[in-house]
């Protein structure tokens, strides 16, 4: 089903009549509308002039960070921290040209170790999942061509193990002593996730390799638990779910759907069937798994359609359309 099918007039009224983050992405990632038109500049004004992502500002230290300090390296809280608003202001498409935004960034850069990658819990630690979230973050804002975001990239390019994933397991690098165990599933996907934002490396040997470990977690669902926090395939994994922070069919779909060499996969896997299905007859996408502090956003209530979900879902089926026209 390709994606004028699905993205009819109506629904591309409403969409357009969603908050800014969401007309913007629609008008660029949607419609190809280019960067310098008049609604495109209108729309990206708007989001930082929106009274939730103004909320979110006047949060902001004037050293640069949410939260605490101790919070760029922890999961939780899940709101009002560095570690999780980053993301989701890169998703809607802010980036350093905004200052506020450059301060963040070079707070989160102060916090890098000197392997390249960047401390969780404890801080001196690097972590493949927590770190990748973060550059992915980075190279979305605009900083590929930063020499400290260079020397992430070729830290968490060398935590690639055995099977073409990635695990936070030193005992499970290459030569250790885990290092044929499989890898952790919610790591590799947001390692691939930072890969895709990097033209370098999105059609590397490690993003073919690391690709293919995501589709053998595919092939195996149901039958093993990868290692890893939430890492199996279900139930729980198949429900659409933002931010992007956990192990869900939106951000795998949303990753995988990057890759050119893997959109063929795509198309004959049953996943975007999967995703399809959890339309409504109107063609909008309802949140099924939220994180309560977001309930202002739509994405973060149950109780009816949120844009911005229907948005990323659209995205990824116009990806694998694209590469099915480009090849024939």
């Amino acid at each position: 089903m390709g994606l004028k099918t699905l993205l009819k007039q109506d629904l591309i009224e409403w969409l357009l009549a969603g908050e800014p983050w969401v007309v913007y992405r629609m008008l660029t990632d949607l419609l190809d509308k280019d960067a310098s038109e008049r609604s495109v500049i209108c729309a990206r004004k708007a989001i930082v002039e929106h009274p939730l992502v103004k909320k979110i500002f006047n949060g902001l230290n004037r050293d640069g960070y949410w939260g605490k300090p101790k919070d760029i390296h922890t999961w939780w809280p899940r709101k009002e921290t560095t570690f999780w608003i980053l993301p989701v202001l890169a998703d809607f498409g802010l980036d350093v040209e905004d200052n506020r935004i450059a301060r963040a960034c070079e707070y989160v850069f102060s916090t890098q170790l000197e392997s390249g990658g960047f401390g969780w819990d404890p801080p001196t630690k690097p972590g493949d999942c927590h770190s990748a979230i973060i550059i992915e973050s980075l190279a979305k804002m605009g900083l590929l061509g930063d020499p400290r975001l260079r020397k992430a990239y070729e830290w968490l390019v060398g935590r690639q193990r055995l099977d073409g994933g990635f695990w936070c397991k030193d005992t499970g690098q290459i030569g250790g002593p885990r290092e044929k165990e499989p890898c952790c599933a919610l790591a590799s996907t947001f390692v691939l996730g930072a890969l895709a934002q990097n033209p370098e490396l999105r059609d590397s040997k490690t993003a073919r390799k690391g690709v293919g470990f995501l589709f053998e977690c595919w092939r195996n669902r149901g039958k093993m638990k990868y290692a890893g926090h939430d890492s199996q395939i279900g139930t729980d994994w198949e429900k659409l779910k933002y931010p992007f922070t956990d192990y869900k069919i939106l951000k795998f779909l949303d990753v995988l759907s990057q890759f050119d060499f893997a959109r063929k996969r795509l198309q004959e896997s049953e996943m975007v069937d999967l995703l399809l299905s959890k339309r409504d007859n109107t063609g909008r996408f309802t949140p099924e798994s939220i994180i309560k502090v977001w309930s202002g956003f739509d994405f973060g209530q149950k109780d009816k359609p949120s844009r911005w979900i229907t948005l990323l879902a659209l995205r990824i089926v116009k990806r694998i359309c694209e590469r099915r026209n480009a090849r024939g």
